[in-house]
């Protein structure tokens, strides 16, 4: 057998630690995995409808809230704006069952009949309310007439969108944000809100971001992503 010389002992002396390293490594990545109550459904790259879009739906402008939000000049982020590596959560909700993505890190307030969930200028919420067959009647007649009483409710529009392979009743308005707790600023603010009929209830969608900030991609991904369990 051959000798080694001092040089070669040394050499594989050094190599061991550095094996031992990258093992110890490893095992502190798999350890910070979420846990199952919340899943990661997108990746930094994937804020575009692309994660969810089926065979059947519909192209992004027909599902997204088209011509509701000014359009991104690349100037850069602002307050209530979501960057474009951001990565996506899937929250659960019960009575009746549903589920729908939303930004990692947005705060998320479970209510009696959805979900509140917010960062420091844009929201998503849904609130579930009794079915009905006539949803652009419950629309006019009841949730409308309640949002025109709020101090600052400018309506813009009422139409009906593509999602998927379905069509939902939408609404726009601009309506200022809740008051900042340390400050108590309210940013004026457009929203979305999509109707989406279940087979235990009305969700009622609403995503809302700060004027003249555009959120489209992600408020797109978010309201494709709403299903019914």
């Amino acid at each position: 057998m051959r000798n080694s010389t001092p040089g070669q002992r040394l050499r594989r002396l050094l190599v061991v630690p550095a094996i031992t390293l990258v093992v110890t490594a490893c095992g502190s990545a798999a350890q910070s995995a979420p846990n199952a109550s919340v899943v990661v459904t997108t990746g930094p790259t994937e804020t575009s409808s692309s994660a969810t879009k089926g065979p059947t739906e519909s192209t992004p402008a027909e599902a997204g809230p088209s011509g509701s939000q000014v359009p991104d000049t690349g100037g850069g982020t602002s307050h209530g704006d979501i960057p474009d590596n951001a990565v996506f959560l899937t929250i659960h909700g019960t009575n009746p069952a549903f589920s729908i993505q939303y930004v990692e890190g947005w705060q998320v307030s479970q209510q009696p009949d959805g979900v509140v969930i917010r960062d420091k200028d844009s929201s998503e919420t849904v609130s579930i309310v009794a079915p009905h067959t006539d949803v652009p009647g419950y629309v006019a007649s009841t949730d409308l007439p309640d949002l025109q009483a709020k101090p600052g409710f400018k309506f813009v529009k009422q139409d009906a969108v593509k999602v998927g392979g379905s069509s939902y009743a939408h609404i726009v308005y601009h309506v200022p944000a809740p008051p900042d707790p340390v400050t108590g600023k309210q940013v004026p603010s457009t929203v979305d809100r999509y109707y989406v009929p279940g087979p235990n209830g009305l969700a009622i969608v609403s995503l809302s971001t700060p004027d003249g900030v555009d959120n489209v991609d992600a408020f797109r991904q978010m309201i494709e992503s709403f299903r019914w369990s």
